[in-house]
C-alpha cells in the first residue's frame, strides 16, 4: 500500500528542502509513504525557476514567485507537510542582528498563517543558529510559542546541527 503526503512550501529557494522530501521513503508496517510537491513559493525568480526545473518539471505553475506578503494563501493547494527555511538576514550573527525589528525577522508568522489555515500533519522551519539570541533570546521563544500552537497544536522537537560535523 501506498501513501501520498503533499508537501507545501515558503521561502522554498531552489528546493534544497523539497529535493531531500522527494527522495525520501519510509515504510511503515505494510504502507509506504512518499513526499510529493504541492506547490512552493519564493520572491526570487532564479530560485523559482531552479525550483521547477528540479523539483517540478511537469508542473512548473505550482511554484509562485513573489514576495510572500502578497501570497494568497487560502488559494494554495491543501497540504499534509509544510516546509519553511524563513529568511534570517535578520537573525544571522553575521548580519545587523535586528531580529524582530528589522524587515525579514516578521516573515515567519506566514508560515504561522499557512499551519493555521491548512493544520498539516507535520511541518519543518529552518533558519540560523543566531535565531536563538535574537531580540535577547525572545525572538526564539515567541516563534516556537507561535509554532507550538498553530493549527491544532504542534509538538516540537528543536535541533542545532553544525553541517560541518556531516561532511
Amino acid at each position: 500500500k501506498e501513501t501520498i503526503l503533499r508537501l507545501g512550501e515558503l521561502f522554498c529557494g531552489p528546493g534544497g528542502l523539497a529535493l531531500g522530501a522527494k527522495r525520501a521513503i519510509v515504510v511503515k508496517d505494510d504502507t509506504e509513504f512518499k513526499i510529493e510537491h504541492a506547490w512552493a513559493s519564493d520572491y526570487s525568480n532564479d530560485s523559482c525557476r531552479t525550483y521547477a526545473r528540479n523539483i517540478c518539471p511537469e508542473k512548473p505553475e505550482t511554484v509562485i514567485c513573489k514576495d510572500v506578503r502578497e501570497l494568497d494563501i487560502q488559494s494554495l493547494q491543501p497540504i499534509d507537510i509544510f516546509a519553511y527555511g524563513f529568511p534570517c538576514n535578520d537573525f544571522s550573527i553575521v548580519g545587523e542582528k535586528k531580529g524582530f525589528n528589522g524587515a525579514f525577522g516578521p516573515l515567519y508568522s506566514y508560515g504561522v498563517t499557512v499551519l493555521n489555515y491548512f493544520k498539516p500533519k507535520i511541518f519543518v522551519a529552518e533558519n540560523v543558529g543566531g535565531l536563538t539570541s535574537a531580540n535577547d533570546g525572545g525572538a526564539f521563544k515567541k516563534i516556537l510559542a507561535d509554532l507550538k500552537s498553530a493549527g491544532n497544536g504542534y509538538v516540537l522537537t528543536a535541533h542545532f546541527y553544525k553541517f560541518e560535523d556531516y561532511g
